[in-house]
């Protein structure tokens, strides 16, 4: 998955250009000119999304599709981060998808449901589906505090690091199946359907270290 992006905008950029050079000349018909335009339009965030997905959604979709509505109340999530790899390794600023605002987080006694808002839209849902995650599918959880602002010992130096205002205070990353897909969402947002959680998961909430929920 690395590098998934250069793999494939650079060669889209480039055939993109190429036609479009040879499409957008003199004496070419309009109607293959507008034809050529409107498929750049759709293409390009066709593309844009698809690469998104395959960033864990597609992989979570594959395994645990929902297959009946979830019909309880979505949270909204301000801020969260999905990956094939986890938070502190090195390729992770590359392969995250960062969703803000456009995350619903569902939460049963049994599972886990996860929705974007535009995932109703026919082309767009299609990337991403309605997620359904079983808790016996969480390998593993664990609690962090994200980069954000912090000081130095010495007085009055302030330093910023890798600050997101949308980003800060105690999150929790789920690893997810196999291959393994890294869920970080913001502690608070399960705490508030904590009644709900598998008691391992609770217990990573309440700041106990277990490896298992």
């Amino acid at each position: 998955m690395p590098n998934l992006n250069a793999r494939v905008i650079v060669p889209f950029a480039i055939v993109t250009w190429l036609v479009g050079i040879a499409i957008m000349r003199e004496g070419t018909p309009g109607i293959v000119q507008a034809a050529f335009l409107v498929a750049f339009a759709v293409a390009v965030p066709t593309t844009v999304f698809w690469l998104m997905a395959e960033k864990g959604w597609s992989t979570l979709a594959k395994a645990s599709r929902a297959q009946v509505p979830f019909t309880g109340e979505w949270q909204a999530c301000m801020s969260g981060r999905m990956s094939h790899v986890p938070v502190n390794h090195p390729d992770y600023p590359k392969q995250q998808l960062r969703v803000h605002s456009t995350l619903r987080v569902g939460i049963t006694g049994r599972a886990l449901y996860l929705s974007m808002l535009f995932s109703k839209i026919p082309l767009l849902g299609r990337f991403f589906p309605d997620i359904e995650v079983p808790w016996s599918a969480i390998r593993s959880a664990r609690a962090y505090e994200p980069s954000g602002w912090f000081r130095y010992d010495e007085p009055g130096t302030l330093v910023q690091a890798r600050y997101d205002p949308n980003y800060t205070g105690t999150f929790v990353e789920l690893e997810i199946g196999e291959p393994p897909v890294f869920l970080q969402l913001p502690a608070a947002l399960l705490t508030a359907a904590e009644p709900c959680l598998p008691p391992s998961l609770s217990a990573v909430l309440a700041g106990q270290q277990v490896s298992e929920p």
